[in-house]
C-alpha cells in the first residue's frame, strides 16, 4: 500500500510539472481594466500683453505665419499620462509572470489660454473680432479632442490586448518589470498622441492663415 502511494505521488508530481512547463504567461494573462480620463482644462483670458509680447509667444509656439503680428492668440497644451498597476504569478521555481492588472490613462488638455492685446478697446469691432477668432480656436481644440477620444480608447484596448507580460526570476525584480511595461505602453501610445497633435494643427491652420487674416481685417474696415 505504501509503494502504491509513492507511485501515485510520483505520477501526480510528474503531471503537475508538465502543466507548469506548459503554462504560458501570455495565454494566462487577464485583460487589464482600463480607466480612461480626459479634461479640456480651465480656459483663462490674459488681457495684459502687448502685441509685441503676444507675437513673441506665438513665434515661440511656432503657430504664427511669417510677417504677421498677433493681436490675439489661443494656446493649449496636449497632455497625457499612463499609470500601470501590475499583478504577478509564480509559474515555476525560477519564473514569475508580471502582467498589467489595470491601466489609468489620461489624455486631454492643460492650460488653455486666450491672449488679447491690451490696447484693444473692449466691445470695439476689432476687439470682438479677435476675441471671436481666438474662441473659435479653442472650440476647434475641444471638438478635435471629442472626435479623437473614442479612437484613442479603441486603440488603447487593442494595444492592451496585444501587450505581452514580463517575466522575472525574483520578487525583487517585479518593480523593474512594471517599469518596462509602462515604457512599452508609452512607446505604443506616443505615436497616437503625435498623430493627434499633427491633425490638430492642420485643423487650426484652416483658420490661421494669411488669406483668412486679410478677410477678417476687412470686416472692421467696412
Amino acid at each position: 500500500m505504501k509503494k502504491l502511494f509513492i507511485i501515485l505521488t510520483i505520477l501526480a508530481n510528474t503531471f503537475l510539472l508538465k502543466n507548469v512547463q506548459a503554462f504560458d504567461c501570455a495565454s494566462a494573462a487577464p485583460k487589464p481594466q482600463i480607466d480612461f480620463y480626459t479634461s479640456y482644462g480651465k480656459l483663462t483670458y490674459d488681457l495684459t500683453k502687448s502685441q509685441h509680447e503676444i507675437t513673441a509667444i506665438a513665434k515661440k509656439s511656432g503657430i504664427l505665419e511669417k510677417g504677421l503680428f498677433a493681436s490675439g492668440l489661443a494656446t493649449i497644451q496636449v497632455a497625457w499620462e499612463i499609470n500601470v498597476n501590475t499583478l504577478s504569478e509564480r509559474i515555476s521555481q525560477n519564473e514569475i509572470c508580471v502582467f498589467p492588472k489595470s491601466l489609468e490613462i489620461f489624455i486631454g488638455y492643460q492650460n488653455p489660454v486666450i491672449y488679447l492685446e491690451k490696447n484693444l478697446k473692449p466691445n470695439s469691432c476689432q476687439y470682438n473680432l479677435v476675441m471671436r477668432h481666438e474662441q473659435t480656436h479653442q472650440q476647434i481644440n475641444k471638438t478635435a479632442l471629442e472626435h479623437f477620444l473614442p479612437l484613442f480608447y479603441k486603440q488603447i484596448i487593442k494595444i492592451a490586448g496585444q501587450m505581452p507580460p514580463e517575466k522575472v526570476e525574483k520578487v525583487s525584480e517585479i518593480n523593474k518589470a512594471t517599469e518596462r511595461l509602462s515604457q512599452n505602453y508609452t512607446r505604443q501610445i506616443t505615436p497616437l498622441i503625435d498623430f493627434f497633435k499633427k491633425q490638430l494643427l492642420a485643423e487650426q491652420y484652416k483658420l490661421d492663415n494669411k488669406s483668412n487674416y486679410i478677410h477678417e481685417a476687412e470686416l472692421c474696415r467696412r
